[in-house]
């Protein structure tokens, strides 16, 4: 089976910041990842793609324009995605006609690749190249602009005029997908939760850090996302199980390792923003977004977003002094009390309450149960903007 991953990466006509800053760091446009589900295919099977791309210093999202080429079923890199002048010049693609073999196969989360049937139909039912397999390749082409699926040749034209001019950034990323006949097929990561200081953080609650403290994180998958595979080499098959690569990043803070490895000794640990570093000031608003990235062995990808909160330890403590539960999964749960507004989270069955929010003319704090939650469950708890957690019972 052909291994496949992101396997070239470029920011194009960009220049070079004065200074370090760290690759975990996300500040502009990044592509951060691809996924195609499902994972591998076979011939005559169709893949929906999507790509983790990020710009914080846009307010209106970027633009992913997908183009698929031809797979060579001999596997000797004949596609027209291999020619590297397509890559190193992004503007061509912005021309009246595109190279044989390449096609426009959707824009941002609506795109597709798929196989031809007929794909292998080349080589004998029995021939071992079926099993082998080859590889689909594909571009991913993010601009820094927000461009219609509707736009015309003209609009599309004048688009890569911008990016040949440094008007517009862009990145260009080759993926390359499995297909093969055969019964062996590879999933995308799954994973359980993130670990902050050894606990597993409820589900969609900010992570609570103090200005520049470091705070060791780690990923936890079920055992089902390292998943067996047999590896061809010369001297015969070999029984493998999967490894899964995590990379981490943030728009603010630092990690003391980019890369790890799940359930093996090296983690890492983020510092907070707003410590020694002068250059990592705490962020407005005091919140910030944290993003991992999981890469198994056979090029299965997925990601998460966590977002993360700078405590201030100078605010109030808030004061529950009563907690409507709701009868209804459609009604919020109302906090009442004092300081209220220093509610940061409400978590209950392991999950914080959704569209939490201080209300100054009521003076209370309301959240809505979690999709899926159910009703009756009057405990849980309460994650304040100072860092302190307190439980919560009738």
């Amino acid at each position: 089976m052909v291994k496949r991953a992101l396997v070239i990466l470029w920011v194009l006509f960009s220049g070079c910041e004065p200074g370090f800053r760290p690759e975990t760091l996300i500040e502009d446009l990044r592509l951060l990842g691809i996924s195609a589900s499902p994972a591998d295919l076979r011939p005559g099977e169709t893949s929906s793609l999507s790509a983790l791309v990020l710009d914080p210093s846009r307010a209106q999202p970027g633009t992913v324009l997908w183009l698929g080429c031809e797979p060579d079923p001999y596997n000797q890199n004949r596609s027209a995605c291999a020619n590297p002048d397509i890559l190193n010049d992004p503007s061509a693609l912005g021309g009246s006609s595109l190279p044989p073999g390449v096609s426009v196969i959707g824009f941002n989360d609506q795109a597709q690749y798929r196989v031809p049937a007929g794909l292998f139909d080349v080589f004998a039912a029995d021939d071992p190249r079926r099993k082998a397999g080859t590889v689909g390749q594909l571009v991913a082409f993010a601009v820094a602009e927000t461009v219609s699926p509707a736009a015309t040749q003209e609009e599309l034209e004048a688009l890569f005029t911008r990016v040949k001019n440094d008007e517009v950034k862009s990145i260009v990323a080759l993926f390359r997908i499995n297909i093969f006949e055969g019964d062996a097929r590879n999933t995308n990561p799954v994973i359980d939760a993130l670990t902050v200081r050894g606990e597993a953080w409820p589900q969609n609650a900010h992570v609570l850090v103090k200005p520049g403290e470091e705070v060791p994180f780690d990923i936890v998958a079920p055992h089902s996302s390292f998943e067996p595979y047999v590896q061809t080499t010369p001297s015969g098959d070999e029984a493998l199980n999967e490894r899964i690569l995590t990379a981490w990043y943030s728009t603010s803070g630092r990690f003391s390792e980019t890369r790890t490895a799940l359930r093996e000794d090296v983690k890492t640990v983020f510092t907070a923003p707003g410590g020694k570093d002068e250059k990592d000031p705490v962020p407005e608003r005091r919140t910030g977004d944290l993003y991992t990235v999981f890469r198994d062995t056979r090029g299965g990808q997925s990601w998460r977003q966590w977002k993360f909160f700078v405590c201030d330890e100078a605010l109030t403590e808030p004061i529950v002094s009563n907690i409507e539960w709701p009868m209804n999964v459609n009604d919020p749960i109302v906090l009442r009390g004092s300081s209220l507004a220093s509610v940061l989270d409400v978590i209950v069955d392991g999950v914080a309450l959704e569209r939490g929010v201080y209300s100054p003319t009521n003076d209370t704090w309301e959240g809505y149960l979690a999709a899926g939650s159910t009703v009756g469950n009057a405990r849980g708890e309460l994650h304040s903007k100072t860092c302190s957690r307190t439980a919560l019972v009738p």
